[in-house]
């Protein structure tokens, strides 16, 4: 799966939405023309420096949930673990991948059995990009 586009989050941009549970502190609520919003911010973005969203084109993680069109919320300069979700710049490219750290290297596998995992070789451009912490679904 790769990256159709990257998207910076600024901070005078906000999620909202209608309140539609009975969480009502103050702290995550705003009041727009006396209708309550939930500030999707504070739960999916809280430090908007520190995240940017990506849109995906491909099949490749669709055992994982991630369809052609979704878009990402990804966390910058996370160091990711075994079994994350990755946004990775490998040769020029991002791509939209699982992270593996396995005895003999490591790998970004698919969630998706028409493709084969990919071995990180010494000697390619590979770098991390963040660790996906949200997925918005394309409808």
């Amino acid at each position: 799966m790769k990256v159709k586009k990257l998207i910076e989050l600024k901070t005078n941009f906000s999620f909202e939405a209608p309140i539609v549970s009975a969480d009502k502190r103050k702290d995550r609520e705003v009041v727009v023309g006396g209708e309550s919003l939930l500030d999707l911010n504070h739960y999916l973005a809280p430090i908007t420096k520190d995240y940017f969203l990506v849109r995906v084109v491909g099949e490749s993680m669709i055992n994982e949930f991630i369809f052609s069109g979704d878009l990402l919320i990804v966390k910058r300069n996370e160091t990711p673990k075994d079994g994350k979700i990755v946004i990775a710049a490998l040769n020029g490219e991002m791509a939209v991948k699982i992270y593996r750290e396995m005895p003999e290297g490591v790998y970004l596998f698919s969630a998706n059995e028409k493709f084969l995992p990919i071995e990180i070789k010494p000697f390619w451009n590979f770098e991390i990009q963040g660790v996906v912490k949200h997925i918005i679904h394309n409808t």
